[in-house]
């Protein structure tokens, strides 16, 4: 093949093929003419679109959505709290409040265009955090409310309960008898000490505990002295409540009703000085908020003094330190009637109607697999904790006092 080289045009070739170099690192991008401005650092800049990315807010909503206070709003607690994450430096206020609006819609990105907005909305900072506690009040009160009635009615029932009264009465007369040989009549208990190794004294077979004695005792006496059982089922509700904690987030609602009065009173003057109403819907939904919830707070800390007065009563009646908390009394109390239950369900004897849900009936097909129900009395009587005379049978005390003891 002949050579054709000398006949192609090599200037044309080397133009449309030859490689071109390649632009150095440090030689800076140029930013297309259109290219919106970033103000905001890249960190601050990245989370703020994430948030509008998934709340789906853009910088024309701030405006309606803290213009007034209403229910059902689209905006959730969790949207208002990350906003104020956002709230605007000053040294954004003084980078966006020099951009006029239509810049702001045509130059800026997305994030630092909701900044524009939330630069440009008064009072902003304020306005949120009213917004957030009038979302998260009426939760708050009413979560309150119902733990300080059900503290109330716990401790009036243990007040008043005579069946409870007369159980411990039953206690601490067996106590007494297992502990006759090493020590006189004890005149009382506390409940925070006694009620817990009811269930922890065994036989010496380990089968029956003495609180299941002592169920059978009651169950064989008077039903009736079980009915506490039935009205204290209310403290497991409030076994990890405490009194203290509950009246300082009530008084807490008392302060956050105090500081929405002063806001609005501070927006409504400078409404009338500068003769600019539009805060004025906003005013008026913070005012008729707090008259509605201003007195039921007053009357909620009423009730959180009497919740205390009953529960000193209760330490007072059960010989207790004045000084015990109550979930501490409560969290005995609930795990002790759990206990009761569990003894009521094992008794063999037939139960007063009131307990009768407690023991389901079983079904005609697997009556033969029921478990066995303990024997209590048998029990006792083959285990030496108690000992037979001709005359009588008494308590083995020298066998479980060293338990009761413990």
């Amino acid at each position: 093949m002949s050579d054709m080289s000398p006949v192609i045009d090599v200037n044309k070739l080397e133009e449309l093929f030859a490689t071109k170099p390649s632009k150095t690192p440090t030689q800076p991008l140029k930013r297309k003419a259109n290219e919106p401005k970033n103000l905001l650092d890249a960190k601050r800049s990245q989370n703020l679109g994430i948030f509008l990315h998934g709340s789906g807010l853009q910088g024309t909503d701030l405006a309606p959505l803290l213009s007034r206070i209403k229910s059902g709003d689209s905006a959730t607690v969790e949207t208002i709290t990350t906003l104020k994450k956002f709230i605007p430096t000053r040294d954004d206020i003084d980078v966006f409040s020099k951009i006029s609006k239509q810049e702001a819609t045509t130059k800026l990105d997305k994030a630092d265009r909701f900044m524009w907005y939330m630069v440009k909305t008064p009072f902003l900072a304020q306005r949120l955090q009213i917004v957030e506690v009038t979302m998260t009040l009426p939760n708050d009160y009413e979560e309150s409310k119902d733990m300080v009635d059900k503290i109330t009615a716990v401790c009036n029932i243990l007040n008043s309960s005579s069946s409870f009264l007369k159980f411990l009465e039953i206690v601490l007369s067996i106590g007494n008898m297992m502990n006759a040989s090493i020590k006189k009549t004890s005149p009382g208990f506390k409940l925070s000490s006694t009620l817990p190794k009811l269930a922890n004294i065994k036989s010496p077979d380990k089968t029956v505990s003495l609180l299941d004695f002592i169920v059978e005792q009651v169950i064989s006496m008077d039903d009736r002295i079980l009915e506490f059982v039935i009205d204290l089922d209310i403290i497991h509700k409030t076994s990890t409540s405490s009194i203290v904690s509950i009246a300082a987030e009530v008084e807490m609602l008392r302060q956050d009703i105090i500081k929405l009065t002063e806001q609005a009173k501070h927006f409504r003057n400078f409404s009338q000085n500068n003769n600019d109403h539009e805060l004025d819907p906003f005013v008026n939904d913070v005012n008729a908020f707090v008259d509605f919830f201003q007195q039921n707070v007053l009357m909620l800390l009423q009730q959180c003094v009497h919740m205390k007065n009953v529960y000193m009563k209760v330490l007072e009646r059960f010989g207790e330190s004045p000084n015990t908390a109550n979930e501490k009394i409560f969290k005995i109390l609930s795990e002790f009637l759990t206990l009761m239950v569990d003894s009521i369900k094992r008794s063999k004897l037939d139960l007063p109607p009131f307990l009768s849900h407690l023991r389901p009936q079983p079904k005609a097909e697997s009556v033969l697999a029921q478990p066995k129900q303990l024997d209590i009395a048998g029990s006792l009587m083959k285990s030496k904790l108690f000992v037979k005379s001709k005359t009588e049978t008494s308590l083995n005390t020298s066998a479980i006092s060293k338990e009761w003891e413990t």
